[in-house]
């Protein structure tokens, strides 16, 4: 068990390179970060000295090897556009961001776990066909529509939810969370009704059930204890991977509900090319991801005995 958690995360930490090295040489060839930066109405003499500062003038392979001792030392720069910390911007968004993506994996988890446990209970039923006709508009359907049909009709029509922002207090905070995170909490429930749905089934149809039937356990008895415990496993698996898509859907969603996170940061980043905060921002989400999918993975050792027992 021990060794499969070292091996998990020295891959993780090579999968963090390759991506970070992969970003360091894509941000450095798809503009100039000074004429984004000072503006094209900059001389030629104010763009060379912002170069010069920023040590923009030197070879890439320099460059990049001083990137990657500054990301050992968690060194990630000062930003272009206003000279700050890095480190001090992502740590005032990340909280934001965790908090959006901590409501919206609760509604993940609660709405998509309930139908798919009720569409496998009643399966080929009306209840069935009704989560899974939801499920299919909930995955096809992106977030920026979907974020701007509930704002304009939620918010600015019937006046439940404010219209973005970020509020003043914990409440206010919350309260301004609430309609994102459900927007952006649509795709992954589908996801994970889906998939409770179609693992239950199976598990369902499995010999130790019937025999559990067989020895007298009540119907609600056997789906709670012997088949939604065995049907978690690949869900705990796709929480790892769902931080991902956490992510990518929150810079669309933050951008149009208004809210001050890391996606909207790295909006702002990747329109101005201010290449340290994007970067940052790159560096900090990879490595959530990747500690996410070691999490998972140890979770699912610890439910299952027969993967303890391969490692």
């Amino acid at each position: 068990m021990t060794r499969h958690l070292v091996q998990r995360m020295l891959w993780a930490v090579f999968v963090l390179w390759i991506v970070m090295s992969g970003v360091f040489l894509l941000v450095n060839v798809i503009g100039d970060p000074a004429v984004a930066t000072l503006g094209p109405n900059a001389g030629p003499e104010q763009l060379r000295d912002f170069r010069e500062q920023h040590g923009l003038t030197r070879p890439l392979a320099q460059r990049y090897g001083d990137y990657l001792w500054s990301l050992v030392t968690l060194d990630l720069g000062r930003s272009f556009q206003d000279d700050r910390e890095v480190l001090e911007l992502i740590g005032t968004r990340l909280p934001r961001t965790m908090l959006l993506g901590g409501v919206t994996l609760t509604f993940e988890l609660t709405i998509g776990l309930l139908l798919g446990v009720a569409a496998a209970v009643r399966r080929n039923s009306w209840l069935d066909s009704a989560v899974m006709g939801f499920t299919f508009l909930g995955v096809s359907t992106p977030t920026f529509v979907s974020g701007l049909l509930f704002l304009s009709y939620f918010a600015v029509r019937l006046g439940w939810f404010p219209v973005g922002g970020y509020g003043a207090d914990a409440w206010g905070h919350l309260q301004h969370a609430l309609l994102p995170a459900f927007t952006l909490a649509l795709a992954g429930a589908s996801t994970y009704a889906r998939l409770m749905r179609s693992e239950l089934i199976e598990v369902l149809g499995s010999d130790y059930v019937r025999t559990a039937r067989a020895k007298g356990l009540s119907y609600a008895r056997v789906v709670l204890v012997h088949g939604v415990r065995n049907a978690l496993l690949p869900i705990i698996t796709m929480l790892g991977l769902s931080l991902r898509l956490l992510v990518s859907g929150a810079i669309v969603t933050e951008a149009v509900f208004g809210w001050p996170g890391m996606g909207l940061l790295a909006v702002q980043a990747i329109n101005g090319l201010d290449l340290p905060v994007v970067l940052g921002i790159v560096f900090v989400t990879c490595s959530f991801v990747q500690l996410g999918n070691v999490l998972a993975d140890s979770c699912v050792a610890i439910l299952d005995p027969r993967v303890r027992s391969e490692h």
